[in-house]
């Protein structure tokens, strides 16, 4: 079994048990997750689900096939070598970084799971390291209040294993561009900067303080000017803007809402970056052009 077939093998385990379905349905299905399927990967994933014990019971209408899993609880028995190509697919999606797909795969396996009945295979199975760890409900609850740009106060666990309460601007929930670990991000009331709390240490919304506020969330933004020619070789960010243009340069504006991407937007703009605004990314910036000037400074001559 691939290793890119795995999910789409799971995912057709779920139609058939949940509704009978003609190939075209199917397609359709697998569009909805953004997979594209033919008729005759079908035909392959049916006989592969009935390599597995699985019966697939076959009906006309109209003169359509339709399929559908005989048993009302089919058991589902894995080889080795299938578990590992299981686990290379989440090891594959949560290197994507995409944690919203990762909650939808992991829901998928949580609900075949039940069809296997080696206790020891199910528990594997249904393990998504960190991920298993996260409170769902709590990621759906700040996904709602950043939609809304809420202000919220939070219970916070310290690292040191006490609370305190914190009120933030909401903004976004995303993955850390250094770790798998979910963020909320926003600005602490009363401050400009963005921040970042791990999710997995936020215990509960205590209150919303405002709902649907009308706050400027990116008041501290970085302005850079690069060269006209750069600027017509590279695609701007969802968060760039134009600010201005001549002949010669374009300068751009963009939110500090993610200092660490920023500094190596702007290296990845050098020797064609002219200008970057005071603050806290410009002096990351020089610190580390003077980091790569010394690096290249020490190397040996050949």
């Amino acid at each position: 079994m691939r290793i890119s077939n795995v999910y789409k093998l799971l995912l057709l385990l779920n139609i058939l048990h949940n509704k009978k379905a003609t190939k075209k349905q199917i397609i359709s299905e697998f569009k909805k997750e953004n997979i594209n399927l033919n008729k005759v990967s079908i035909t392959h994933y049916i006989k592969q689900l009935e390599e597995n014990n699985i019966e697939i019971n076959v009906e006309f209408n109209k003169k359509e096939k339709v399929y559908s899993i005989k048993q009302k609880n089919p058991t589902v028995n894995f080889s080795d070598k299938e578990l590992k190509a299981i686990e290379d697919v989440k090891k594959l999606m949560i290197a994507q970084k995409n944690y919203i797909r990762i909650r939808k795969m992991m829901r998928l396996f949580y609900r075949i799971a039940k069809y296997i009945k080696d206790k020891e295979q199910q528990l594997t199975f249904i393990n998504f390291g960190y991920y298993s760890t996260i409170n769902w409900g709590l990621v759906l609850q700040l996904e709602k209040h950043c939609r809304e740009k809420n202000i919220i106060m939070i219970d916070y666990i310290l690292p040191n294993g006490t609370n305190r309460y914190i009120n933030i601007h909401t903004d976004s929930v995303r993955i850390g561009e250094w770790s798998n670990r979910i963020y909320l991000w926003g600005v602490f009331e009363g401050g400009e900067e963005f921040s970042q709390l791990p999710v997995d240490r936020i215990f509960m919304v205590k209150k919303v303080i405002r709902k649907s506020v009308c706050f400027n969330m990116y008041v501290n933004c970085v302005k850079y000017t690069i060269s006209k020619d750069l600027f017509k070789e590279i695609e701007l960010d969802s968060k760039e803007k134009v600010l201005k243009t001549d002949s010669k340069y374009v300068t751009l504006q963009r939110p500090a809402d993610d200092i660490f991407y920023l500094v190596q937007r702007l290296l990845y703009f050098c020797p064609d970056l002219y200008y970057v605004s005071e603050g806290k990314v410009k002096d990351l910036l020089k610190e580390k052009l003077e980091t790569l000037k010394a690096n290249y400074d020490n190397t040996p001559d050949e």
